[in-house]
């Protein structure tokens, strides 16, 4: 079962909350880019939660994009058709409006029509230009993105976003995997928010929030791990 924001799960969802208040403390950070190491670490399902997290925000305008060609998963989790997308606005084929579809507060952009090179279109000017236009319309933007560990997609994306979040299924990936997508993310440049561990078990009378670690120079701990104990009288 998949952990949806916002659906009564109270330590859900304050971990999405927490991640909403590091990533909003720079203002600045407005493009972000969410991507893993390999499938199935559900970067999918976090960045459908997270951008519904920060709609709910008052007075904050937030848009969601899929660019996981392959995958499509954007459209699927929240049952919503993909005849058009970002393709086709990057193509010319469709008008932005005509793309835009409505989850609660929140603007989707599905992935749209598969593209035969999915680097000739990301690497487009056109493309670059799109995201410039909607980084000045939108308070934030997340954009889905393939693994590193199966496409170069995510790498050319996060040249022209402000930040890259990396999603870390617990037990899915060994170490010298993410080692190799931290790797690959720096030598592009990428600006690394932080990773999100995923798919951990809590253990019995125990709550953890989301495991989120950023990064200076590769290697300083930004966001702090947590683990509360419940007392006997717990006020929510």
């Amino acid at each position: 079962m998949r952990a949806e924001y916002n659906q009564g799960n109270f330590e859900i969802n304050e971990s999405y909350r927490e991640v909403r208040t590091y990533l909003g403390i720079n203002k600045d950070t407005k493009t972000i880019l969410i991507t893993s190491a390999e499938m199935d670490e559900g970067k999918t399902t976090i960045a459908c939660n997270l951008a519904s997290c920060f709609a709910e925000l008052e007075d904050t305008k937030v848009l969601l994009i899929d660019c996981d060609f392959a995958k499509r998963g954007v459209s699927r989790y929240f049952n919503i058709e993909n005849a058009r997308g970002i393709s086709d606005i990057v193509f010319g084929n469709n008008k932005v409006e005509e793309c835009i579809q409505k989850v609660g507060f929140l603007d989707v952009i599905t992935s749209g029509a598969r593209p035969s090179n999915t680097s000739i279109l990301l690497n487009s000017q056109s493309m670059k230009n799109v995201i410039k236009k909607f980084r000045e319309e939108y308070d934030y933007v997340f954009i889905d993105s393939p693994p590193i560990s199966r496409m170069n997609d995510a790498c050319i994306i996060t040249q022209y976003v402000d930040g890259t979040l990396i999603v870390n299924a617990v037990g899915a990936i060994d170490s010298r995997i993410a080692k190799i997508t931290l790797e690959k993310l720096n030598k592009v440049g990428a600006n690394i928010l932080g990773v999100i561990l995923n798919k951990f078990k809590p253990e019995k009378n125990e709550y953890y929030s989301y495991y989120s670690y950023g990064y200076e120079d590769s290697k300083r701990k930004l966001f702090g791990s947590k683990k509360h104990k419940k007392h006997k009288k717990h006020k929510e």
